[in-house]
C-alpha cells in the first residue's frame, strides 16, 4: 500500500555527542559548536498509531492523518501521543526522514541521511516519504532522549520516553537500542527550579591516618541526594596530603568516592599540588624539577580514571583528568563544570577558552585548586613552581566569557567571596573553601533557584552536625543565570 505521509518517527540513528560513554575527546579537539536551540518551536504533538495486525507503529503531527489512520488503514490501536517535535526546520533542530518498506510493512525514521540512504538502496525501504519532523540530536534542558527499540520476530521498530515505557517494551521482548534522538516532551513538565550543588574542599588532613571523615561525608551526601536536590559534586584539589609506596591514601580517598560512583551522582575533581608528584611523605618538595613533578599526575589518574566521571563530556589530554569539563541539566537549565589544573599551563587555557566558547547556553562553574587568598583576592603568583597564575587565568579566560558562573577554590585560607564583574558584564562569583580540617568533615552546599535567580550557600560538616559560624553562609540574589 501507499503509506500515509504520517509525519515521523521510528528508528534513528545518529550519532550522539562526542565522548559518550565517559570517553575523553581528543585533546585538545571539542564536539561541534553549540548553536542554541529553541525550545519553543518543539510543541507539534507526535501521535502515535499501531497497526494490531502487524505491530508496526505510525508517528504523525497532523491530526486529521492520526483521526483517520483507524479507519483508513487499520492503526486502531490509539497510543496518544509520544513526544513532541517541530513541523518546521529551526536553530538546532535536524531533520527526521521516513521511509517505509512494502515488503517488510514497516514504518522506519532517522536522523542520519547516510542510513536513511543505505537502507533506501539496500535494505528493502524502497518508498522514501521525505522529512517526517524535525528534532535534536543533543540534549537539553527542556528535551527528553527518545529511546529506539527493535524486535526481531516482528521485524519492526518502536520509540519509548519514559523508564515505564522502555520497561514494558523490554519485557516484551523489545531490545533498547539506545537514544536516538531528543524532542520535547508529549505534555510539558513542571519544572522544579531548585537544587543543590555540592563543593567538598582540601581533604588532605582526613585521609592521612584513616578515612573516617570522608567515608562519612560521602554517604551523607548518598543518604541526603533527594532531601537536598544533590545534582552535582565537585572537590577542589588536595584530595590527598602526599603519595606513598602503598598509595593508601589514595585508596582511603577512592574507596570514599565509590559511594558516589554506585549511587549515580556524577561529580568532578580538581588537582592540588598535594595530588601531583610535586609533594612526598611530611608534605615537603619531592626532589627533581618541580614544574615537571607538578604535571605528573599519574597516581591521580590510575585511581580517578575518565571513566569514573559520569558527566564527563571532553578532555584537555587523552585519559587524563587534570582538565576536564562535565555537564548537566538542573533547575530547567545547562550546566557546565570546568576543572582546570592547578598554576595552568598556557595550552590547558587556550582548551578551556575553547570550551568556555563553544557552550555559550551553559552556566558555567569552574573549580580549580588555587585561584583565591585567604583574604579573598585573585593570587598573583604560580606558587613557584607552577605555570600561569591565577590572574593570569582569570584575565586571559574566565572572565572573558559572559555564561561563566562560579569560580571555587581551596589550597589557603578558610573561606572568603568575592564578587567580579566579567567582560561582558556578567557577575562571576568566587568562593573559596579551604579549612585543612582533621576533626570534621566541611562540605560546602549550594541551593540554586533559578526561578528566584538566587543562590544560597552554607558549610556544612555532617559529622558534628554543625555548620560553619565564620561568615561561609550567606545569600546572593539578583543572579542572571544563562538561559
Amino acid at each position: 500500500m501507499r503509506t500515509l505521509s504520517f509525519v515521523a518517527s521510528l528508528a534513528l540513528a545518529g550519532a550522539l555527542s562526542a565522548c559518550g560513554g565517559g570517553l575523553p575527546a581528543e585533546a585538545p579537539e571539542l564536539a561541534t559548536v553549540e548553536s542554541a536551540l529553541d525550545c519553543a518551536a518543539l510543541s507539534a504533538p507526535v501521535y502515535h498509531r499501531i497497526r494490531s495486525s502487524s505491530g508496526d507503529s505510525l508517528y504523525t503531527t497532523n491530526a486529521n492523518e492520526a483521526a483517520n489512520a483507524a479507519t483508513t488503514y487499520g492503526y486502531t490501536d490509539d497510543r496518544g501521543v509520544a513526544f513532541r517535535a517541530a513541523s518546521a526546520t529551526g536553530t538546532g533542530l535536524s531533520p527526521v526522514y521516513r521511509i517505509y518498506s512494502p515488503s517488510r510493512g514497516e514504518h522506519f525514521w532517522t536522523l542520519d541521511a547516510t542510513e536513511k540512504q543505505d537502507l533506501v538502496s539496500t535494505g528493502g525501504f524502497t518508498t522514501d516519504e521525505g522529512i517526517g519532523f524535525y528534532a535534536s540530536r543533543t540534549a537539553d534542558a527542556c528535551l527528553v532522549p527518545v529511546y529506539r527499540f527493535s524486535h526481531t520476530a516482528l521485524k519492526k521498530h518502536r520509540f519509548a520516553t519514559t523508564q515505564a515505557e522502555r520497561d514494558s517494551l523490554s519485557a516484551a521482548g523489545w531490545v533498547d537500542e539506545g537514544i536516538k534522538l531528543y524532542a520535547a516532551p508529549s505534555s510539558p513538565q513542571p519544572v522544579d527550579t531548585k537544587f543543590t550543588f555540592v563543593v567538598i574542599p582540601d581533604t588532605q588532613n582526613e585521609v592521612v591516618s584513616n578515612s573516617t571523615l570522608i567515608d562519612h561525608r560521602m554517604q551523607w551526601l548518598v543518604d541526603n541526594r533527594s532531601a537536598l536536590d544533590i545534582r552535582f559534586v565537585t572537590q577542589t584539589g588536595d584530595m590527598q596530603n602526599w603519595d606513598t609506596p602503598d598509595h593508601i591514601q589514595y585508596e582511603r580517598a577512592s574507596k570514599a568516592l565509590e559511594k558516589l560512583d554506585a549511587a549515580g551522582i556524577p561529580y568532578a575533581l580538581a588537582i592540588g599540588n598535594h595530588d601531583s608528584a610535586a609533594t612526598c611523605p611530611g608534605g615537603s618538595a619531592c626532589p627533581g624539577n618541580v614544574n615537571a613533578n607538578l604535571r605528573d599526575t599519574t597516581t591521580f589518574n590510575t585511581y580517578f580514571p575518565v571513566t569514573r566521571f559520569q558527566a564527563l563530556a571532553g578532555v584537555y589530554e587523552t585519559g587524563k583528568c587534570d582538565n576536564a569539563y562535565h555537564t548537566f541539566t538542573a533547575g530547567g537549565l545547562n550546566w557546565l563544570v570546568l576543572n582546570l589544573e592547578l598554576w595552568a599551563r598556557t595550552g590547558a587555557v587556550e582548551w578551556a577558552k575553547t570550551v568556555l566558547a563553544q557552550h555559550p547556553h551553559h552556566n558555567v562553574i569552574v573549580i580549580t585548586h588555587s585561584h583565591q587568598t585567604s583574604s579573598g583576592a585573585i593570587e598573583q603568583t604560580n606558587g613557584g613552581y607552577g605555570n600561569n597564575s591565577p590572574q593570569y587565568v582569570f584575565d586571559n579566560a574566565l572572565k572573558q566569557y559572559a555564561n561563566v558562573r562560579f569560580i571555587f577554590s581551596g589550597h589557603v585560607g578558610t573561606s572568603a567571596y568575592r564578587k567580579t564583574t566579567g567582560v561582558q558584564g556578567n557577575e562571576i562569583h568566587q568562593i573559596l573553601t579551604t579549612y585543612h580540617d582533621s576533626a570534621t568533615n566541611p562540605t560546602r552546599l549550594i541551593e540554586v533557584d533559578t526561578a528566584a535567580n538566587t543562590f544560597s550557600t552554607r558549610v556544612y560538616s555532617p559529622y558534628t552536625n554543625a555548620e560553619k559560624q565564620d561568615g561561609s553562609k550567606f545569600t546572593v540574589s539578583n543572579v542572571s543565570w544563562v538561559r
